[in-house]
């Protein structure tokens, strides 16, 4: 056996492992499944959750809590799917603050508000920071 046919291999097998750990059916870059539930990208960047019928349940900003929250309300536990929602919106605020501030404070001419924006953005970063570890562990037990 060559390397090549080695690794190919060996991709397969991880390939296989992966779908069995994750049940997401990736359909295209725009479009998930889970079990029951579609997770679907909209034009404006939204992912929303839809049922078989076509009812929206939700939508959320980050393509990972959608997946969590489509595993949570698959298995009907909405005190993990609202806090998915919670985490979801406040990774969403601060990381745009955070952008926002650092463009300020790269642009601002006067030391005073500049310093105002560099303690502004540092926070809002540090907060998005703090979402998007706890996104990433819960993704990482449920999955």
């Amino acid at each position: 056996m060559t390397q090549k046919s080695k690794l190919v291999e060996l991709e397969s097998f991880f390939v296989e492992e992966i779908k069995k750990e994750i049940p997401l059916v990736v359909v295209s870059d725009n479009f998930l499944l889970y079990k029951n539930i579609k997770i679907k990208r909209s034009k404006s960047g939204i992912w929303n959750l839809y049922t078989k019928t076509g009812d929206k349940i939700a939508s959320f900003k980050i393509k990972t809590t959608a997946s969590l929250a489509a595993k949570f309300y698959d298995k009907t536990d909405f005190k993990n799917f609202s806090l998915t929602k919670v985490l979801d919106q406040g990774y969403w605020n601060n990381y745009n603050d955070s952008e926002i501030f650092k463009y300020k404070f790269k642009t601002t001419k006067d030391y005073v508000k500049r310093d105002l924006f560099v303690a502004r953005y540092e926070l809002a970063k540090s907060r998005a920071d703090h979402y998007k570890k706890e996104i990433t562990s819960l993704f990482k037990v449920n999955f």
